[in-house]
Formats: C-alpha cells, sequence, structure tokens
C-alpha cells in the first residue's frame, strides 16, 4: 500500500497545482492561478478501521473549499468513539484512545456527474494514548504523523448535500512512546462515509 502512496500525492499536487491558461498571448503565463469559482462544505465523516487488530469506530468532521468544482482543501478531525483495548503483551488488555486532525486535500472528478469519484488525502497530528494499570496513569504520544489516501465514491443526493462512500489507508509515523509498538502496528485500511452540506451547483 505504501508504493502507491507517492503516485497518489503526486496527482493530487498535478491537478491542483496545474491548471490551463489564459490563451491571450499578452498576458503572463503562470502555475498558480486565481480560481473562477469558489465553494465550501461542512459534514460528519465516519471512518471503520482498526487499532491494533480491534474494530474501530472514528467519527469527526470535515470542512474546506472547493476550487473551481475540482480542488479541494480543508480541514479534518476525526475522534475514537468504541473502547479498544491492546493486544500487545506489555499492556494486555489496557484501554486505548486515538484522535487525529489536519488538513484534507483532494481532487473530483467529473463533480457535474450524480456519482463521481474524489482522491484524497488526509494529513495531520495524531495524539494515541495507552491507559498503564499498574500506574494507573494514561501514557501518551501525541505527536504522530497520520497520512491517510483514501479513494471515494460520491453522490449528488441535492444541490446542498454530496454523500461519498470510500476506503482509505492509514499510515502512521513517529509511534515511539509505547514498549513493542511501531508504526506498523497502527497503520490499517479502513472505510468511510462522508456528508457534505454546502452549495456546489
Amino acid at each position: 500500500m505504501k508504493n502507491i502512496l507517492l503516485p497518489i500525492l503526486i496527482l493530487i499536487s498535478t491537478f491542483s497545482f496545474v491548471q490551463a491558461q489564459d490563451n491571450d498571448k499578452d498576458q503572463i503565463k503562470t502555475i498558480l492561478t486565481k480560481p473562477s469559482k469558489v465553494r465550501g462544505f461542512i459534514g460528519p465523516i465516519t471512518n471503520t478501521t482498526t487499532l491494533d487488530g480491534d474494530v474501530a469506530y472514528m467519527t469527526g468532521v470535515n470542512a474546506g473549499g472547493i476550487f473551481n468544482d475540482h480542488f479541494i482543501f480543508g480541514f479534518y478531525k476525526v475522534d475514537l468513539e468504541n473502547s479498544v483495548y491492546s493486544s500487545n503483551s506489555s499492556y494486555n488488555g489496557s484501554s486505548m484512545d486515538f484522535d487525529h486532525k489536519g488538513l484534507w486535500l483532494g481532487y473530483i472528478f467529473m463533480p457535474q456527474s450524480m456519482i463521481h469519484f474524489n482522491v484524497n488525502v488526509q494529513a495531520g497530528k495524531g495524539n494515541l494514548e495507552i491507559y498503564d494499570t499498574i500506574f494507573d496513569t494514561w501514557i501518551e504520544d501525541d505527536f504522530i504523523f497520520v497520512l491517510t489516501p483514501s479513494l471515494e465514491a460520491e453522490f449528488n443526493v441535492a444541490k446542498f448535500l454530496r454523500v461519498g462512500i470510500g476506503a482509505n489507508y492509514r499510515l502512521m509515523f513517529d509511534v515511539d512512546r509505547f514498549d513493542n509498538y511501531s508504526d506498523k502496528d497502527f497503520s490499517e485500511l479502513g472505510a468511510f462515509v462522508s456528508f457534505k452540506f454546502g452549495w456546489f451547483n
């Protein structure tokens, strides 16, 4: 899965920053141009994944702008909602908590179609906690980098509502505060449903 991460990032960067320019010969050509159309959205997101092999339900919010009908730039935040327990021998049966938040970048293919597809990348800061039953305290690693590429099928339900269903893969980096745990123990596949309320016409 990590092998496809770089192509996805390059694809989104290319779509986001290389745009067609005016054909006027007297006008200076630039890579970055002012968008001709800007739309906004906000809505809830639900993600089903695993955390250390245990099923994890995460909910939160995504909000942002859509530029020229295709380019997404926004923010997200998701938090663990259910009880998850460690399977690691050092913390066996201990409660775990997890959340992450950051930037949401994406590109929308054929946005005017009733059903269309998006490629997205969430990049942000994660916070992972494990309860230490011996010392009766929470051990926290609050500086984890989380990168989550995804592919989403999105439905134009109404002019003010889009609903998306997708799959993602969460990559975690710098998990270094816990015994016998590494990044790969928390890098997992997931599926999500997103609701975007805004004005898309």
